[in-house]
């Protein structure tokens, strides 16, 4: 534990002893008001006492008082060894809160040192990124005692005196003050963001467990401004501030998953988005090294959109994640794809609910043991390939639904204008002339309007419909199963016709 926690400990709970006492005694580990205390694989907790006696006690018994739901769960007693005392309690997972109450006993009367009210044993996750992954809405109104975070999320400010003493709370979707969707630059005690709170909603109404999510976005932010840096002092970097709030709740070594949605920042140059995956490696280690159980990443591959610089690599970006996807197995990505509301770089309130109903089955299937019925993953590409020189087919991994066309803003835009091909993976692409599209199961056949050998083949313009300045937003290519927006890939290889 830390200095400044045990600091917090001395001064922070409501001390009912003397003022002799308080003097006396330093706890070194106790329980917060509103706390969250991880399960293990056995679905509890251990929920420890622990101080010392600075001087002459006068007491040499002491005792911990344990309520589950307000009835007493658990009492545990024991004496002063070398003026030093440790007692702990087992809690366990579900909806239930525990109070703590720790007495010390002087000529056989107990006196109530101090109490702990509302502790929860729960699960623990982080959110991360930049401005998507933080959004707050005044629309965002649930609240449930069994969704907590910790701290201030804070962007890009630095921790001051005042932050720092903020503790435990209930998470929050909204941010004070807010008209509609935004807060990207705001500082925002407890704030997980609108599609963090409906991701703990869903965990804590269908499965019966507390959760805490702890945001650390930033709004705009690059990669390498998410990245830890060793020599900077920790509270002047993102990756820093983060670790400092997960490690003041106590859950440095508890978190079971991250969720990462950024990228759109590094796609603005060339040079952001081919150092992306090599950034990307060090902070996932770095990731691993600090939160030591991490288990599962949860990345978000990009919308078009952001930005109305003609220059973007969104394309490429989003190939880029496909590829960390595919090189690690803790990571699973997730389209957002034809999520709605997009209004060319955020999402409507209802968007971003979208979001956590559709990464909530993979959370879902990783740690709550539902055994989904039906395909929760985006569609992704296995292989294109020739069956003539004017019959193209691509192949994924699971049935597909076709959107042939859709009208944005009053124009209409044809899903078979939407292809684009290369004679190699260096040569600007041109659009892949299509005369028809169709479905067949898994597979989406292209028929050419003339014969080619094209050697690459990529889905979706990188940000604008071709020609224009307006930003992509349909149609789309989905599940069939599941109407998640298949994943875009850039640059993909056809294979060709055998001689």
């Amino acid at each position: 534990m830390t200095q400044n926690k045990i600091l917090y400990f001395f001064f922070a709970f409501t001390f009912l002893a003397t003022s002799l006492f308080a003097q006396q005694i330093r706890l070194n580990e106790a329980p917060e008001d509103l706390q969250l205390y991880a399960r293990d694989t056995s679905n509890t907790a251990e929920v420890a006492v622990s101080g010392e006696v600075k001087g002459e006690p006068d007491f040499k018994a002491f005792t911990l008082k344990v309520f589950k739901d307000n009835a007493l769960y658990d009492t545990k007693s024991d004496t002063l060894k070398n003026k030093k005392f440790s007692v702990s309690s087992t809690i366990k997972a579900g909806l239930h809160a525990y109070r703590f109450e720790f007495y010390i006993n002087k000529k056989g009367i107990d006196s109530l040192y101090f109490k702990a009210d509302d502790v929860v044993c729960g699960d623990a996750y982080i959110i991360t990124g930049q401005s998507n992954s933080h959004p707050s809405s005044s629309a965002s109104t649930y609240s449930n005692p069994y969704c907590r975070s910790f701290g201030v999320k804070t962007g890009y400010k630095a921790y001051n005196d005042k932050e720092k003493k903020v503790r435990w709370g209930m998470a929050t979707g909204n941010l004070e003050g807010l008209e509609g969707v935004g807060g990207w630059f705001k500082i925002n005690p407890f704030g997980v963001g609108v599609w963090g709170m409906e991701l703990m909603k869903l965990i804590v109404e269908k499965h019966q467990i507390p959760v805490c999510i702890i945001n650390g976005g930033s709004g705009s932010s690059s990669i390498e401004q998410n990245m830890l840096y060793p020599e900077k002092p920790s509270l002047e970097t993102s990756f820093g501030r983060l670790a400092y709030r997960v490690d003041q709740a106590g859950l440095k070594d508890k978190i079971k998953a991250i969720f990462w949605h950024q990228g759109e920042s590094n796609a603005a140059t060339i040079e952001g988005y081919q150092s992306y995956a090599t950034n990307f490696d060090t902070l996932l280690q770095d990731w691993k090294r600090v939160y030591t159980n991490l288990e599962k990443v949860y990345l978000f591959q990009l919308h078009p959109g952001c930005g109305r610089n003609p220059i973007s690599y969104l394309s490429e970006m989003r190939e880029v994640q496909n590829q960390i996807d595919q090189k690690y197995d803790m990571v699973n990505i997730m389209s957002t794809l034809g999520v709605t509301g997009h209004d060319g770089c955020h999402f409507a309130y209802e968007g971003y609910l979208e979001f956590a109903q559709r990464i909530y089955p993979l959370v879902a299937r990783d740690y709550y043991n539902e055994k989904p019925s039906f395909t929760i993953t985006p569609p992704k590409l296995l292989e294109a390939n020739y069956e003539s020189s004017k019959r193209m087919v691509l192949h994924f991994d699971q049935p597909i639904l076709l959107e042939e066309e859709s009208t944005v803003d009053g124009v209409v835009h044809y899903l078979k204008d939407q292809f684009f091909a290369s004679e190699d993976s260096n040569t600007k692409q041109i659009n892949l002339e299509v005369n028809k599209i169709k479905v067949e199961g898994n597979s989406l056949i292209l028929t050419l309007k003339k014969a080619s050998n094209y050697k690459y083949i990529t889905y979706l313009p990188s940000k604008f419909y071709v020609g224009t300045r307006d930003i992509y937003n349909g149609p789309w290519l989905s599940g069939s199963e599941n109407n998640i927006g298949a994943l875009s890939f850039d640059r993909r290889p056809i294979t060709q016709l055998k001689n």
